[in-house]
């Protein structure tokens, strides 16, 4: 018998604590219906899939989420917020003039959206009705990071615009739309183009 077959006797402590911090556990069960989804697709998979992979109870798995739309929306929020993080660091790296600052966001867009999108396909092609998020929402979405830029650009006197929020709204909803175009309707991805056409967008 080995080691780890021996139950730990009572005040010993094993290696392992025997429960998690609720922020782990709540870890645990984005990443299992994560790859859960992505084997089987939102559709076909159930929460008795997700639990199974977790390791956990379904009792455990309603402390963190009301159902598997609950669930989702979590993980749309959370692929968000992993992009925006590495889209600010770039920007925070580059410093220079603020319209460097600009093109920045704009290349670590381009080339960070398009990077997972296999992920981005089987998280954001059912979408999550507004009763079903439980106001699960990214910390910092595309388009807050995209006004933090430009309302720095404004105060810097570098930029002019009525309404930074609207402006940042509108300008990722074509970029969104620009990438479902070329994604779904096979037009070859020609990066030069689309990144000039949407740096002189922006720039705008």
């Amino acid at each position: 018998m080995s080691r780890a077959d021996v139950p730990a006797r009572s005040g010993q402590r094993s290696g392992s604590p025997r429960t998690k911090p609720a922020a782990q556990r709540r870890r645990d069960l984005l990443d299992a219906g994560l790859t859960v989804f992505l084997e089987r697709g939102v559709a076909a998979s159930t929460l008795d899939h997700v639990t199974q992979r977790a390791g956990v109870a379904k009792g455990t798995f309603y402390l963190h989420f009301d159902s598997k739309e609950h669930l989702l929306a979590a993980l749309q929020a959370d692929f968000e917020q992993r992009l925006v993080e590495r889209i600010d660091s770039r920007v925070a790296e580059t410093g220079g003039s603020w319209a460097a600052r600009l093109d920045t966001w704009v290349d670590a867009a381009l080339a960070d959206y398009p990077a997972d999108r296999a992920l981005h396909d089987v998280l954001f092609h059912h979408p999550v009705l507004p009763d079903n998020s439980k106001g699960v929402h990214a910390e910092r979405d595309l388009a807050r990071s995209l006004t933090d830029l430009i309302e720095g650009g404004i105060e810097a006197g570098a930029f002019t615009t009525s309404d930074p929020p609207l402006t940042a709204m509108l300008l990722c909803s074509a970029l969104h739309l620009a990438f479902d175009r070329i994604w779904h309707r096979d037009v070859p991805y020609e990066v030069d183009r689309l990144s000039a056409a949407v740096r002189e967008l922006f720039r705008r």
